[in-house]
C-alpha cells in the first residue's frame, strides 16, 4: 500500500501544469464533501471528494476501447513514454495511435495525516475499486459525467495506528482526478501518457481554508473518570474470581 501511495504522490507534482496544457479536455473542481469534523482517537476517517465539471467543460463520456472514442483527437496528448527493457530508462515517443484511456486519482503525502506517507498516528488505505455505496474513480476505463453535475466518490481511509491517534488537528490537502491515455508509437512501442489533471483539491496551494481537517480532542476529565471506574470494576471481578 505504501508503494501505491508514494507512486500517486510522485505523480502529483506535474499535474497542475498538465491541466493547463490540455485545457480543451474536460476540466472542473474537486472539493472535500465534509471538510471539517471532530473524530475519536480510534476512529477510521473516510475521505470523500466531489468532482464537478465546469459549465464550459466538455462532458466526460468514454469507454476505453480501440479505437478510442469520446475525445476530440486534437485535444489528445501527442507524446507518451515507455520503459526500455534493455537500459531501464524511460523513453518518449510520439503517439501514432491511441488504444485506451482511464480515469485515476492521486494522493499527496505532504500533510499532517500521514506526514510524508509515514506517520505514528495514521496510515492511508486507497479505495481502489467501487463497492456498494462507496464509488471509486481509481483506474476507471468507462465513465460518464455531464458539466455542473456533482459526483461524490471515496478516495480512501485514514486508519489510526494501534493505540489511537494523538490529540490534535490533522489536515490533508492534495488529491487530483487524472486522465491517462495509452497507445502505440510508430515502432510498435506501447506508450502511456503522463497523467493529465482535470481537477485538483486545494489547487492554489496548501490553504487551511480548503483542507480536509479532522480534530482529535483530548479526552475530557469525565471520560478519564469513567475509564477509572471501568478498571476498578474489572479489578473487583478479577479478585472475586481468584477468591
Amino acid at each position: 500500500m505504501k508503494n501505491t501511495v508514494l507512486k500517486f504522490a510522485l505523480a502529483a507534482g506535474a499535474l497542475l501544469g498538465a491541466a493547463a496544457a490540455w485545457a480543451d479536455l474536460p476540466f472542473g473542481t474537486l472539493e472535500f464533501t465534509q471538510r471539517v469534523a471532530t473524530v475519536g482517537a480510534d476512529q477510521q476517517v473516510d475521505v470523500w471528494l466531489r468532482l464537478t465539471l465546469d459549465a464550459a467543460s466538455p462532458a466526460l463520456d468514454f469507454v476505453s476501447t480501440d479505437p478510442l472514442t469520446g475525445f476530440n483527437p486534437d485535444d489528445l496528448p501527442k507524446i507518451g513514454h515507455f520503459t526500455n527493457l534493455d537500459t531501464g530508462d524511460t523513453e518518449y515517443r510520439n503517439f501514432a495511435s491511441y488504444s485506451g484511456v482511464f480515469l485515476d486519482v492521486t494522493f499527496g503525502c505532504d500533510n499532517s495525516f500521514t506526514d510524508g506517507c509515514g506517520s505514528s498516528n495514521y496510515s492511508f488505505d486507497l479505495h481502489a475499486s467501487s463497492t456498494p455505496g462507496q464509488p471509486s474513480l481509481a483506474k476507471l476505463g468507462a465513465f460518464q459525467l455531464a458539466p455542473n453535475v456533482p459526483y461524490d466518490y471515496l478516495l480512501g481511509q485514514f486508519n489510526p495506528q494501534p493505540g489511537g491517534a494523538a490529540p490534535g488537528t490533522y489536515r490533508f490537502y492534495s488529491s487530483s482526478v487524472t486522465l491517462n491515455f495509452t497507445g502505440f508509437a510508430d515502432d510498435g512501442s506501447a506508450l502511456s501518457s503522463d497523467a493529465i489533471s482535470i481537477a485538483s483539491s486545494c489547487p492554489l496551494g496548501h490553504s487551511d481554508d480548503c483542507a480536509f481537517t479532522r480534530v482529535v480532542e483530548v479526552p475530557e476529565p469525565a471520560t478519564y473518570g469513567l475509564m477509572g471506574l471501568g478498571l476498578l470494576a474489572l479489578g473487583v471481578v478479577t479478585r472475586r474470581r481468584r477468591g
